[in-house]
């Protein structure tokens, strides 16, 4: 048995005792450290395991919930590329999958204009399971399964959402939302079950950029200090209506930039786990945010109150437990995972972030790949609480930080 079978062997016997023993956007991420730059102007190879394996996959009725919490998918646990990067086929662990990866690239408009934040995704075919390129959304969000997605046309705000067959790559249906100039669309996720959709609504593109003048004198694209966000929709996804609530945005009190926002010009929404309430991110101390589904403040659901925005991977399957932001304390890259109840650090895991929940104790991660000295040549791996071992899943992205070129995933469960 060489050195690849056996990783692939080990990590898969973790995984498997790991479950006996126990009965959520790059482009957010990007603008946020923009406007850290802005801020501070202003105020001062890897080893190749082939575990690739086939999936089975279950799906919402169009538009409909998925499955109840106790189906499980009779799918093996692996389907790993690491020699790919951007991957060509399916990359799943556990009980996700990834549905589809996006790529984000900086666009100069010219003159006035400024420029835009532009993505293309890469949707999972359900039945070739591979990435096809579909260059007509401007945002995608993916039901649980895997056959459906929610999707915007490229003009922001849009005042329509379309419920695409992933198969078919066909939209089934349009959801019409009437209203005025606060309530177009910019933004889209969904609910745990998938029988809801969260709407985050704009005056102006969240994704435009504006030309700024830095100290040396340089000019940059940049996202406006302030943000067009007004509210957001809940829609019912099987009926298509729903109900628009106003949210102002929050301020941050600035005497060189009175009136910036505490929020990213893009900062959209997300249904806490319970599906009562939505939550966002903020880029003061505070952090975060709540509101009932009037758009009323309100504390933070149970175990969602150390919640962090820009760590994608959320509460824990058992919402014990919430993915903590980067410690590197043990190791050169490493994250901590919180008690979801009092924030308290209850260990520290390989991987410089993390991405999703693949287990009762197991995260997919980015983390850097062997031996290399950037920080941005991470690639996709599964880890597991109390263990250093980590299961390449991809290969790495680029090395360099410009951002050019990097994709980013959309997991969803399976």
């Amino acid at each position: 048995m060489n050195g690849v079978e056996e990783l692939v062997r080990d990590a898969l016997r973790e995984q498997a005792a790991a479950q006996r023993s126990g009965a959520p956007r790059m482009a957010e991420r990007v603008l946020a450290a923009h406007r850290r730059r802005v801020r501070r102007r202003v105020g001062a190879a890897a080893a190749a395991v082939a575990a690739v394996v086939g999936l089975a996959f279950w799906g919402p009725l169009p538009g409909g919930p998925a499955p109840s919490a106790g189906i499980r998918p009779s799918a093996p646990e692996i389907s790993a590329h690491p020699d790919q990067s951007p991957p060509r086929d399916v990359i799943a662990a556990g009980n996700v999958v990834m549905a589809a990866y996006e790529q984000a690239e900086q666009v100069d408009l010219g003159g006035a204009k400024g420029g835009e934040w532009r993505r293309t995704y890469w949707l999972l075919d359900p039945d070739s399971q591979t990435y096809e390129k579909d260059e007509r959304w401007s945002e995608v969000a993916v039901f649980p399964g895997a056959r459906r997605a929610v999707v915007l046309e490229r003009e922001l705000p849009t005042r329509r959402i379309g419920v695409l067959d992933l198969r078919t790559r066909e939209v089934e249906r349009w959801i019409e939302l009437d209203g005025d100039e606060r309530q177009g669309v910019a933004g889209l996720a969904l609910s745990a079950d998938g029988a809801s959709l969260l709407a985050t609504t704009y005056r102006d593109d969240p994704d435009r950029l504006e030309r700024f003048t830095g100290d040396n004198g340089k000019v940059d694209l940049m996202p406006p200090r302030t943000s067009a966000r007004t509210g957001f929709w809940v829609v019912d996804v099987a009926s298509g209506r729903g109900s628009w609530s106003e949210v102002e945005v929050p301020t941050v009190e600035d005497p060189v930039m009175p009136g910036i926002s505490a929020v990213n010009a893009r900062q959209d929404f997300a249904f806490t786990r319970d599906g009562r309430a939505v939550k966002g991110g903020l880029v003061t101390e505070a952090r975060r945010e709540f509101h009932d589904l009037r758009g009323r403040p309100v504390e933070p659901p149970a175990g969602e109150a150390h919640w962090e925005w820009s760590v994608d991977a959320g509460l824990s399957p058992d919402g014990g437990r919430v993915a903590g932001p980067f410690a590197g304390v043990s190791r050169k890259t490493s994250s901590w995972i919180l008690d979801a109840r009092t924030g308290k650090q209850l260990a520290e895991i390989p991987g410089q972030q993390l991405v999703a929940w693949a287990g009762k104790d197991q995260l997919v991660a980015w983390d850097m790949s062997k031996g290399s000295t950037s920080e941005y040549a991470t690639r996709l791996v599964l880890v597991t609480i109390g263990s250093d071992r980590t299961v390449p899943l991809s290969g790495p992205r680029s090395g360099k930080g410009d951002d050019k070129g990097r994709w980013e995933p959309l997991f969803v469960p399976r």
